[in-house]
């Protein structure tokens, strides 16, 4: 008997998955703990190992996989509390880092933002300007070296940087990617006169072209790498101490996991996110429907990305805090807004976010000694939540203290005392909010959202999805089983993988035998590093793809060339940019006698690993009256007000019962909103798919359920 687990932590909560050999899923949620990680996590598997009836030595001596997917590496990022970091680079090239290509300001920053130049500013220096070292060397683009090294140098370089104090040192040489033997002398005389000092190459995390970004993401993984590694140190021997003999499995933003050993740091930027897009991939084999907005709606944030054909998308670059990095990261937009994001009075104007109560000192309701109103006191005040079976009745919530936050904040000011008008502007605003975004990874990339589903997940997605999906034409809404843990789900759904990308030099593309050298050499390199994950050779693919774009132009498109087997040749590259390029902007758009120019080369290398195997439930009758639960008045304000509504225990509904709206639907960890006219239906894998009622310019339906 083995279990496969899934983690992951959020701001907020610490959500955490079990699924057993016979297909069942077992969810719990614990508070996130700030101040040791490892506390939440161990207090969320012992409850999914009570659910089991096992004991939490029990359940992981029985763990055939265990992933983990976190926010902390971002935390780190937006809290600033980071190693004191260094920077050894080229003599010359010290201000790169500050200088930050010149969009320092702005990188980021949305265009309501920019219009306000003078009210941005450059981020914290992670590395100000006495923390960074120069040393003589030259490299040139072809990986020529021009001025070679000196140990000597480098080693007065690292004193240099000793004597203030850092804890981890970046190194970023000039064309280090075409040739990277001085970064690999600095590395050893690092490891010789300060060999407790974490040490980042930016070779070894972006061997492409781009001085500043690859600097930056050499940087940046300094700064976050120490606080991590120590975590998944502290976590794995933990673990190994209470009898899980496999692996600690990490989540990479890329949507693939990697050993604990062999993750690097700068890569688990928003791997809790990205196991959600991993999930929506699963759940989109799963009903058959291929396009899907994914939505999650968090403590903290509210996420929102695409699955396209299938397929999501991955950004070339991430911006984290303003900085520029190259690392692949799954395409996931967000806002500062979540069941904890505090509401407040700007003016005469109900604001919703960024701020947070997180998990300390939580909402008002939980008691907990959070005194601003949140979007979850909001919604316990207005009937959504009932506060004795919240978390499946683990956490009594109080909606006295929710009513006298959101007075004092928020009614008072704005609504002349009203606390229940108050609680309905702030779903009000914060369903628009979410809605925005959504129309901003929809409409504004050019897809209609009208030909996708919407899959609600997170603690609050499906109490509010209903709100932020109808508005833009969203026909059906799937809200998935484990729907209130759907990160660490998708954690543990998750497969190995691995990303490997270089620059090219300009005739490359004319020179098709070295090209499928080129494009060879990445494919063995990420080969060997799957195959080190206990992965069979039979279990491992490759996709290949190219960063390509017309001679004179400045913004470069991501080409998809197909398997390894797939032909690689100058004519079918050029073939395969242009027909992407005409998709993108039009038939019209490529100027004649324009030559295609590449720039990068990267291989995708996927290996399966086991992972949950969700069986088929038996059908049921149409009529749910058994899994009602109770009745109660609910604020429904396109109703007029406050209406008796049906409250059911989602627990007992099964393949086949539908439930009308308007209703909700209370599961363990979560509660789904079935707004008026709509309609809920249990699929046969357990996911609740609702079809609302069609709007001005919106079909009937979107069939999304088997």
């Amino acid at each position: 008997m083995a279990f496969i687990l899934g983690v992951d932590v959020g701001g907020t909560f610490t959500d955490v998955c079990a699924v057993a050999p016979d297909g069942v899923v077992h969810t719990a949620k614990a508070p996130s703990t700030p101040q040791d990680l490892t506390r939440g996590v161990l207090a969320g598997l012992t409850l999914v190992a009570g659910q089991a009836g096992l004991s939490l030595p029990g359940l992981l001596r029985q763990t055939s996989k265990f992933a983990h997917g976190t926010t902390q590496t971002s935390n780190v990022i937006f809290t600033w509390t980071g190693a004191v970091t260094g920077l050894i680079t080229t003599q010359g090239f010290a201000d790169e880092i500050l200088i930050m290509r010149a969009r320092g300001r702005v990188a980021g920053v949305g265009l309501a933002g920019r219009r306000h130049l003078r009210a941005t500013a450059k981020p914290p220096q992670i590395v100000p300007r006495h923390r960074i070292a120069e040393i003589a060397e030259r490299v040139d683009h072809r990986g020529r070296v021009l001025v070679a090294a000196d140990r000597a140098d480098i080693a007065a370089a690292v004193d240099q940087l000793l004597a203030a104090g850092v804890e981890a040192i970046a190194v970023s040489l000039l064309w280090a990617h075409e040739n990277p033997a001085h970064e690999l002398l600095a590395a050893e005389v690092i490891a010789e006169r300060a060999p407790g000092v974490h040490v980042s190459l930016s070779h070894r995390l972006a061997a492409v072209t781009g001085e500043y970004e690859r600097t930056a993401t050499a940087v940046v993984n300094a700064f976050v790498a120490p606080t991590v590694e120590r975590y998944l140190q502290r976590l794995g021997g933990q673990l190994a101490g209470l009898g899980m003999t496999v692996p600690l499995l990490i989540l990479q933003a890329s949507g693939g996991v990697m050993a604990a050993r062999a993750t690097t740091a700068v890569h688990t930027i928003e791997s809790g996110p990205a196991a959600g897009m991993v999930a929506v991939s699963a759940l989109s084999r799963a009903v058959g429907q291929p396009n899907v907005i994914a939505t999650d709606v968090g403590g903290t944030t509210f996420k929102a990305g695409l699955l396209v054909n299938g397929e999501w998308q991955v950004a070339r670059e991430t911006i984290i805090n303003q900085y520029s990095l190259i690392l692949p990261m799954i395409d996931l937009v967000s806002i500062g807004a979540g069941g904890g994001s505090i509401a407040w009075a700007d003016g005469g104007r109900l604001r919703i976010g960024p701020r947070s109560a997180g998990s300390e000192p939580g909402p008002a309701c939980y008691g907990w000694g959070g005194t601003e109103p949140t979007v979850t006191d909001a919604d316990l005040v207005l009937g959504f939540l009932d506060p004795d079976t919240f978390l499946s009745g683990t956490l009594k919530l109080h909606k006295d203290l929710a009513e006298k936050a959101i007075r004092q904040a928020v009614a008072d000011p704005l609504f002349g005392g009203d606390v229940v008008a108050a609680a309905a502007g702030i779903r009000q605003v914060v369903d628009a909010q979410m809605g925005d975004l959504v129309h901003k990874v929809t409409i504004e990339r050019g897809h209609d959202p009208r030909d996708f589903a919407m899959a609600a997940y997170g603690g609050s997605g499906p109490l509010h999805a209903a709100g932020y999906g109808s508005a833009i034409g969203i026909g059906t809404i799937i809200v998935p089983h484990a729907a209130t843990a759907y990160s660490a789900y998708g954690a543990a759904a998750s497969d190995v993988r691995h990303y490997g990308q270089r620059s090219v030099p300009a005739g490359l593309l004319g020179d098709d035998a070295a090209l499928r050298a080129a494009y060879a050499a990445l494919e063995r390199a990420g080969r060997q590093v799957v195959s080190q994950q206990a992965v069979t050779p039979a279990g491992i693919s490759s996709t290949r793809w190219a960063d390509m774009r017309f001679e004179r132009q400045l913004h470069d498109v991501r080409v998809p060339l197909g398997g390894a087997d797939a032909p690689v040749t100058a004519a079918s590259m050029a073939a395969a940019f242009t027909a992407r390029y005409r998709a993108l902007f039009g038939a019209n758009a490529v100027l004649p006698d324009a030559r295609p120019v590449l720039l990068r080369i990267g291989v995708e290398t996927t290996g399966v690993i086991a992972k949950p195997c969700l069986p088929l439930l038996p059908r049921a009758g149409g009529d749910p009256a058994s899994a009602l639960r109770a009745r109660r008045p609910v604020y429904w304000p396109e109703l007029g007000g406050w209406q008796d509504t049906p409250v059911y225990d989602g627990t007992r509904l099964t393949h086949g019962h539908q439930v009308t709206g308007h209703a909700v639907i209370e599961q363990p960890g979560t509660t789904v909103v079935v707004p008026a006219g709509a309609r809920a239906a249990i699929d046969g894998h357990g996911n609740t798919v609702i079809t609302l009622a069609a709007g001005p310019g919106q079909p009937a339906s979107q069939g999304a359920s088997r």
